[in-house]
């Protein structure tokens, strides 16, 4: 009887030791572009690097993020699809967000007012990313990055 219950309780210190506890990943944001200016809308991708800490692979489920261009409140930024990240590994995902009419024309205008103030030293618009990574199992994570892009004219690439 000692013999089986010093067995059992060993193979319970073991498995609980396989199962140590995730470190989360690490979150950045490595680019935020603007797709598509138009009247009626403008549309954003948000490029996050994420970097797995970990012994062993994570699923990334969704990341939703709140976007500011120039100070300006634009939209919700959200995760394309799921990412799985390998073991100490590191991957880009993609972001989109949609600013309504309102919202583009005040990030716009500020945007405008920028290159009035500085003229050609205004190359780069400021933004900010502030959000929630949900892992698989439901843990969740925050993130917040703040930074310039840069402001492609005409048919610039």
């Amino acid at each position: 009887m000692k013999t089986a219950l010093s067995l059992s309780l060993a193979l319970l210190l073991a498995a609980c030791a396989t199962l140590a506890p995730l470190e989360p990943p690490k979150i950045a944001v490595a680019q935020v572009e603007i797709d598509r200016l138009t009247a009626a809308d403008a549309r954003f991708t948000v490029t996050v690097r994420l970097t797995n800490p970990n012994d062993r692979e994570i699923a990334v489920d969704a990341i939703t993020a709140d976007l500011t261009v120039e100070n300006v409140a634009v939209g919700r930024a959200v995760l394309t699809a799921p990412v799985r990240l390998p073991p100490h590994g590191e991957t880009q995902a993609a972001m989109a967000s949609r600013a309504d009419l309102a919202a583009s024309l005040r990030a716009t205008a500020e945007i405008a007012r920028r290159l009035q103030e500085q003229g050609d030293a205004a190359t780069h618009v400021h933004f900010a990313v502030s959000g929630m990574a949900t892992l698989a199992g439901g843990t969740t994570i925050p993130f917040s990055r703040s930074g310039e892009f840069s402001l492609r004219m005409g048919g610039d690439k």
